[in-house]
């Protein structure tokens, strides 16, 4: 998006077909796999790939359409208003924070930094309603159709990737909870909220502002 090359698009794009590829390989060797005897560890861990591997592919989907975005707006020579980057430049920042989050949770099975993934995505879904709205503001005068429409569609891709990233934590949360103390502030989303997850949205509203 800011410095377009035809050989980024080309990597995303070969990335992206190498994740279907490991997806639809790890997929049949995981279900092959729980068919076998298996210690409670492993598991746990077969699960955790089962009930997340689809959510790391569709994230590497919605890359996919974020490299298009940016292609067409190379292609048809088009470029956002100084308002409309910045805001974008926010939800990006904010965006990288949730994936390198959901993914160091779940590569060490950190629970406690699991449970800063909801309160981000929430932060994401309400900066993506707010920058609709800006962004029907602009179009009476500094935004064009044109880029209106991959404005919106950045937008979509944005906050599929933020819902992706609470899945890969919730569903961390729920098959871990049980076999850690954490299982009793963890349990659920409801008790998260009452405390330590209106602590985390609050700390990322502060950083993350337009």
């Amino acid at each position: 998006l800011h410095g377009y090359s035809n050989e980024q698009f080309k990597l995303v794009e070969d990335l992206e077909n190498s994740v279907d590829r490991y997806e639809d390989k790890l997929g049949t060797y995981l279900v092959k796999v729980t068919e076998r005897e298996m210690t409670a560890k492993q598991n746990a861990e077969v699960s955790k790939f089962l009930h997340t591997i689809s959510d790391f592919e569709r994230i590497s989907d919605h890359a996919l359409n974020i490299a298009e975005a940016a292609k067409e707006l190379h292609e048809k020579k088009l470029s956002f208003s100084d308002a409309a980057a910045h805001e974008l430049e926010v939800m990006e920042a904010a965006l990288t924070e949730i994936l390198s989050t959901a993914i160091r949770s779940f590569v060490n099975n950190d629970l406690q930094l699991a449970a800063r993934v909801e309160p981000l995505e929430e932060l994401i879904d309400n900066l993506c309603d707010e920058m609709k709205l800006h962004h029907v503001d602009r179009q009476k005068g500094l935004c064009t159709l044109g880029q209106g429409f991959v404005f919106n569609d950045l937008l979509t891709n944005y906050e599929r990737v933020a819902d992706h990233c609470s899945n890969i934590a919730v569903a961390l949360i729920e098959l871990e909870s049980d076999s850690f103390d954490t299982h009793e502030y963890l349990n659920s989303l409801k008790e998260l909220k009452s405390d330590m997850y209106e602590r985390y949205y609050e700390e990322y509203r502060r950083v993350y502002q337009l």
